[in-house]
């Protein structure tokens, strides 16, 4: 053997120990103590620092005057303004042309904290955001806006006799809430707004808990946004308005999955993130899932609008996160024909318009 294989050979034998002893070294390390991160419950102090509210629900309808009729004679909203947008107002997905129509509706009393309703019209010919009766709440995305009402039995009958789709009649649900200390104690079911919008009204039957409004609904609050995995949904909503979970329960009902039009057998998470912002974010354990991602295009549900104190600060969390916004501007808001902001896409594809508050 000459010198140079030699050198190649004792240079591969060199290697080899040395690749031997960094393999022993790493079962070493593998068998040491070592942290690991993970996923704690949020203090509710630290769980919103930007003090993020849901402050409208936009949903397209094919006719916006029913859509007026449904939320103001039957809910008992007021319509607030009404229009039609302005030239370039946003660049949202399917925000259009200027000229379309659009209404705002809110409670009679803004101070109950509720989000309004905002109805835009539909183009000619839209397609749904969540095709029915084809998807259900284990295809991942935003399913429905919530509301209270003092009376379960009150609530139905009225949109009962007014003609609304609903999914079953109202069914009794407990959960404890062991993170916030509270109990879920309700009745609540599944109805549809004239534009197609999968609505969930909740009325507590706990004698502790008192009714304050003067209607029979309270208006809406809160939002629910489904997946099969929400991680990706949750990173999302810290990395890009600092919100941190709250709470996390599980469902095994098939009362609760009947009123929402799961299968009986039905397994899911669900749990809030933040507080105050009213987002609650469900995990299906289901093997697949369809995404239907929202746009202002399609009926039904399709954005929501979140305020926050620093829109400044948000743009830098999504810039750091790498989220690039979908849209810049805003739609109309009540007393606000023209506000700020932009728009975001979640990990599971609905919109989220951000606004300074």
């Amino acid at each position: 053997m000459n010198r140079r294989d030699l050198l190649q050979v004792s240079a591969l034998a060199l290697g080899t120990t040395v690749a031997a002893s960094g393999q022993a070294a790493e079962r070493q390390d593998a068998a040491a103590p070592h942290p690991q991160i993970g996923f704690p419950i949020s203090p509710i102090a630290e769980s919103n620092p930007l003090a993020a509210k849901i402050e409208a629900f936009t949903t397209v309808s094919p006719d916006v005057d029913a859509s007026i009729r449904f939320y103001r004679d039957v809910i008992g909203m007021r319509l607030a303004d009404e229009g039609t947008l302005p030239a370039d107002i946003t660049t949202a997905p399917g925000a259009g042309r200027a000229g379309r129509r659009y209404a705002i509706l809110d409670m009679p009393d803004s101070a109950w904290g509720k989000a309004s309703v905002r109805v835009l019209a539909a183009p000619s010919g839209a397609q749904a955001n969540r095709p029915r009766p084809g998807s259900g709440p284990m295809d991942p995305g935003l399913l429905v806006m919530e509301g209270g009402a003092r009376d379960p039995a009150e609530s139905y009958h009225r949109l009962a006799a007014a003609g609304t789709p609903m999914i079953s009649p109202p069914r009794y649900y407990f959960f404890r809430n062991t993170t916030w200390g509270r109990d879920v104690d309700v009745m609540s079911y599944a109805p549809f707004g004239p534009g197609g919008e999968q609505l969930f009204i909740t009325a507590n039957v706990r004698g502790d808990r008192t009714w304050s409004s003067p209607g029979v609904h309270n208006g809406f609050a809160n939002a629910a946004i489904t997946s099969l995995d929400q991680r990706p949904a949750e990173a999302f909503y810290e990395q890009a308005l600092g919100l941190k979970r709250t709470s996390q329960m599980e469902c095994f009902q098939r009362n609760t999955n009947q009123l929402i039009g799961a299968a009986d057998d039905a397994y899911f998470l669900w749990g809030n993130i933040g507080s105050g912002v009213s987002i609650e974010l469900w995990e299906f354990k289901a093997a697949k899932g369809i995404v239907y991602p929202t746009s202002l295009d399609r009926t039904g549900l399709a954005m929501l609008t979140i305020r926050v104190n620093d829109i400044a600060k948000c743009r830098a969390l999504c810039a750091a996160a790498g989220i690039d916004p979908v849209g810049e501007g805003a739609l109309p808001l009540i007393r606000n024909s023209e506000p700020g902001g932009f728009t975001l896409r979640g990990a599971v594809g609905e919109l989220i318009e951000i606004v300074p508050a």
